[in-house]
């Protein structure tokens, strides 16, 4: 069961183990959960494609690669297939790469000949992990490029499937 806390600038959301921090004002969402795991197999799990599939779509959908090159400048081009044949046509384009501690993307979604939709919101993502102790800390910053994009984005119910997605990578971790 989740609570909020109300604070002046933003929202905390807790739900147990991520907490969702909503900064309006800088048209962010920042994500945070601990892992019981090493830091490389955290980030493994994120800059690769077989393992990405794996976790990254809340089930009952499933991420299919098109193209993956985890490398600055590179993409990740994936369909988001839904149970009832639906597919959403999505992309990453990586921008920095810190390997094994931090890097930055900008995320769309597209349309099946990988051209960005302008209807939908798009967002930089800068994702960093750090190992404290036997837990490998998750941060990700999102950053939309309005405030209706944000608020597109969380209606959507991206935090839903977002969480979903890490209660996923967290029982693939052990």
């Amino acid at each position: 069961m989740g609570c909020a806390l109300r604070h002046p600038g933003f929202v905390i959301e807790i739900n147990m183990k991520t907490t969702y921090t909503a900064l309006p004002e800088k048209n962010q969402l920042i994500v945070e959960r601990s892992f019981k795991a090493e830091k490389s197999k955290v980030w493994q799990h994120y800059t690769t494609a077989e393992l990405l599939e794996q976790w990254w779509a809340p089930a009952p959908y499933k991420a299919i690669t098109h193209s993956f090159e985890f490398k600055e400048g590179g993409q990740w081009r994936y369909v988001m297939q839904g149970p009832e044949g639906d597919a959403h046509y999505c992309m990453n384009e990586y921008k920095d790469i810190n390997l094994g501690n931090s890097f930055t993307a900008f995320d769309a979604f597209t349309d099946e000949q990988w051209n960005v939709k302008t209807d939908m919101p798009k967002t930089d993502w800068d994702v960093s992990f750090t190992q404290n102790g036997e837990m490998t800390d998750l941060k990700v910053i999102l950053t939309c490029e309005s405030a209706e994009g944000l608020e597109t984005l969380v209606k959507m119910g991206m935090k839903e499937g977002f969480d979903q997605g890490l209660t996923q990578l967290e029982a693939l971790l052990g």
